[in-house]
């Protein structure tokens, strides 16, 4: 076989390969990000795909010129190659550092990822900044508030600061989400299910937890995974950049009805989510007076 018949042959399934890929709907990667922290882990992929199919095609062209130079042929007998000490060592000098260099580009990215960014202009909050995972993050979450607020009033009802990211306690249970907004009512949580609103282009803060099994929040459009574990905190932060309804699903198995527990992220304008979290909070405030009414006259009754 000679080699512009290989040639052809690789570029032919190359070529096939990459037509057959979107005519079977085959996501090559990640989804189009909405989030700076989801830009990072985009780059860091494609990054990684570069390198590995860099090496592919590095060492079958490798064996591909080996083949072809010490071949056997009709009349000639195949050539022998002897290698001395240390003929390796090159090799593996090279792949030192690659993997040296692929380690640094991760720690920096995963840096970058925890580095939480200030909202935008158009945001709930202008100038904010902190960060995930260290201790210049104030964690507020319904776990703590629980046990810190005093006279049961949760810490997250009150109404951030213009110096804090918008923090929601995000709780996982079998097999759905709660999502608790802050400036609720005293001793009143505002709250939903299923559906987060936030505004965009603001600053989220998430403090994720799970009241029964180990759940996974995952919306690959606005960061990467974190788990909900009971009785722990894990906080994580996202900061959407365009108005519209992102969908994720939990990736660790919790029970028979595990693939029905998904969750949507509703992005809105800075004055749709005042009004969506004011509405919530009518309709708490409504449905509380309808149960104690009901209360009352089941007392009052003979």
């Amino acid at each position: 076989m000679s080699r512009r018949t290989i040639l052809i042959a690789l570029v032919t399934a190359l070529a096939l390969t990459l037509t057959a890929t979107p005519a079977f709907g085959i996501r090559l990667g990640p989804e189009e990000p909405h989030s700076p922290n989801a830009d990072a882990i985009e780059s860091t992929y494609w990054v990684m795909i570069v390198i590995v199919f860099a090496l592919i095609i590095a060492v079958n062209a490798a064996l591909i010129a080996a083949i072809v130079r010490f071949r056997h042929r009709r009349g000639r007998e195949a050539a022998r190659f002897a290698a001395g000490r240390g003929a390796l060592l090159p090799a593996i000098a090279g792949f030192a550092v690659l993997a040296i260099a692929i380690f640094v580009f991760g720690v920096i990215e995963t840096v970058n990822v925890r580095d939480v960014e200030p909202s935008g202009s158009d945001g709930l909050n202008a100038n904010q900044t902190a960060q995930v995972g260290v201790s210049g993050l104030p964690a507020t979450s319904a776990l703590e508030d629980t046990e810190s607020a005093e006279g049961g009033e949760p810490i997250s009802g009150s109404e951030p600061s213009e110096s804090a990211p918008l923090a929601i306690d995000a709780i996982a249970q079998q097999w759905l989400w709660r999502f608790e907004y802050p400036g609720g009512q005293p001793g009143q949580r505002t709250f939903s299910y299923g559906e987060l609103v936030v505004p965009v282009d603001t600053t989220v803060v998430l403090n994720v937890s799970a009241i029964d099994v180990v759940h996974t929040w995952w919306v690959p459009a606005l960061g990467g995974q974190v788990q909900a574990v009971p009785g722990e905190v894990t906080q994580t932060w996202f900061k959407a950049d365009e108005v519209g309804r992102y969908s994720g699903r939990s990736t660790v198995f919790s029970g028979t009805s595990f693939p029905a527990m998904r969750s949507w992220v509703r992005v809105v304008s800075v004055p749709e989510y005042r009004q969506y979290v004011e509405q919530l909070q009518r309709d708490l405030t409504n449905a509380q007076d309808i149960i104690s009414q009901a209360q009352q006259e089941e007392q009052g009754s003979p």
